[in-house]
């Protein structure tokens, strides 16, 4: 393989490395990763970064955050929570309200509210602060 085809290769795992945490991204209350032309814009802005600005990201994001990357599925298949009800839980950690929840999800409050308290209930958990020191493993 040639140096260019190496640093390409590299590139590509660097990129690879990013993309889970995107997830975790948010714009307006609506994961990055959620948005298809968010999506793009984020891969082409990747593409374009230098090899040692991309190694400075994956540092960073290996130093802070790899231990904080939730499997939202996983963790709604071990408490048996529904597509939507893992949904409230992504936006809770994310930092969503109730109210603020439902209309990223275009769903009426009370519904939020429905899911939330259900989530609730499948986890064990008495309030939200509690929720999030579950999915966090705390």
């Amino acid at each position: 393989m040639t140096d260019d085809g190496k640093k390409e290769a590299r590139k590509d795992e660097q990129i690879n490395y990013i993309r889970p945490f995107l997830n975790q991204f948010r714009g307006d209350g609506v994961k990055i990763s959620a948005e298809p032309v968010w999506s793009e814009r984020i891969e082409e802005i990747l593409a374009n970064l230098p090899s040692e600005v991309l190694g400075g990201i994956v540092s960073r994001i290996r130093q802070s955050s790899e231990n904080q990357l939730i499997d939202f599925d996983a963790f709604g298949e071990t408490h048996g929570l529904t597509p939507a009800e893992i949904k409230m839980v992504d936006s809770i950690v994310g930092g969503l309200s109730v109210p603020q929840h439902a209309e990223a999800q275009g769903i009426s409050v009370n519904t939020a509210r429905v899911h939330m308290q259900r989530v609730l209930e499948k986890t064990g958990s008495s309030r939200q602060t509690d929720l999030l020191r579950k999915v966090f493993g705390r």
